[in-house]
């Protein structure tokens, strides 16, 4: 059982937690309006929360009823855990029936057996290692209960004496290393950069539309095809070349980060990230100098094309906020503040060993993706 603990734990239960009222209630405006709610001011907020003081339950219905009127499609939602907590990975590898904390109590009744569960691992204070490591279904339905002492040894607390509103889970896939799907990847995916959870990260409990549904079955079966092994290279790049945009194909290769020919290629030379020493493969990111997108089919695989990177690092040097000089120097953008160079590990002196062969590929980097000081 995982969860996150109330804004008052040791509360008496009749204390009602406003706070918790109004990220419930937050949930569901943005889930219909859409709206942005880093854009959301604190006038808003007080606005909102007398909105649905008044409209709570109508709003609650309507979900209800938007989702149950054909039973027949069942839901799909994203369940959070945080491994500071938790040991999250050892419990869904090591357990086929698991029980997941319904925080969001009002998804109670929307909740039905056969519905479609993605497990996220939050950051857990380890920015850009979160994202969705396993795949399950629902098997029972919410009722109040307590871990058993099977569950004991994956807790980092005693919270596991508690009882709380939760829901019994199929663990039907595990992917804790290769297959993961991160949550930087679904930051730059068209669709998915919408997900409620990347713009509300604190809850537990997400219920995902069915657009977003779609993609996110797409990209799980996409992040589990090993391309390489049913196709030769030819057949491969023909096969991308073909059927699929040029957005769709740069979100080929994201997504299946941990998988592909090219990482496994790199690992070979190099086993941590270049910057910052992250030997951890689940984390390395196969990041291209001369992104897929430029790139022809001889270039996408060339492995001279590619850096080993850390997810933050990765992001810096994708965006052009670093780059690297003939001899492998960094380059620092002075786009970036001093505080973000601190907060995301970046230094003047840092370098990485650059052949002869990736030099070509970093001055068109260089030339075409930092952005320099110049510009």
């Amino acid at each position: 059982m995982v969860h996150y603990k109330e804004d008052r734990p040791n509360a008496k239960p009749w204390v009602k937690d406003t706070n918790i009222e109004l990220r419930k209630n937050l949930e569901l405006f943005f889930y219909y309006t859409k709206v942005n709610p880093d854009k959301v001011t604190q006038k808003d907020i007080a606005e909102t929360q007398e909105i649905f003081s008044d409209k709570e339950e109508e709003q609650r219905s309507n979900i209800s009823s938007d989702f149950a009127i054909n039973r027949s499609h069942n839901n799909t939602w994203i369940f959070q855990g945080n491994p500071t907590i938790f040991d999250i990975d050892k419990y869904v590898a090591n357990n086929i029936y698991i029980w997941w904390s319904l925080r969001q109590e009002h998804f109670a009744n929307t909740i039905a057996i056969n519905d479609e569960v993605f497990l996220w691992r939050s950051d857990g204070g380890n920015r850009g290692t979160g994202g969705i490591l396993a795949k399950a279904r629902v098997v029972g339905l919410p009722k109040d209960r307590t871990d058993d002492e099977n569950a004991k040894e994956y807790w980092h607390s005693d919270d596991w004496e508690n009882s709380y509103l939760v829901v019994k889970l199929e663990v039907l896939e595990v992917r804790i290393e290769e297959g993961f799907i991160s949550r930087l990847s679904l930051l730059e995916h068209s669709v998915l950069k919408d997900l409620l959870i990347l713009r509300l990260r604190q809850q537990t409990n997400y219920l995902i539309s069915p657009d977003h549904a779609n993609e996110l079955q797409e990209l799980w079966k996409l992040s589990n095809s090993n391309m390489e092994e049913v196709f030769d290279t030819n057949d491969l790049w023909n096969f991308i070349d073909n059927e699929i945009t040029d957005t769709e194909k740069e979100q080929i290769i994201k997504s299946r980060i941990g998988q592909s020919a090219f990482k496994k290629a790199l690992l070979e030379n190099e086993k941590k990230c270049g910057l910052c020493g992250v030997r951890d493969e689940r984390f390395l990111v196969a990041s291209h100098i001369k992104p897929w997108s430029q790139s022809n089919n001889q270039e996408r695989l060339d492995v001279n094309n590619g850096l080993l990177l850390c997810p933050n690092h990765d992001a810096l040097f994708d965006k052009g906020f670093i780059s690297f000089d003939e001899g492998g120097s960094i380059l620092v953008s002075d786009r970036l503040d001093e505080a973000t160079k601190v907060f995301l590990n970046i230094s003047e002196s840092m370098r990485i060993n650059l052949s002869g062969s990736k030099r070509q590929y970093m001055t068109w980097h260089r030339g075409n993706v930092f952005k320099s000081n110049y510009k």
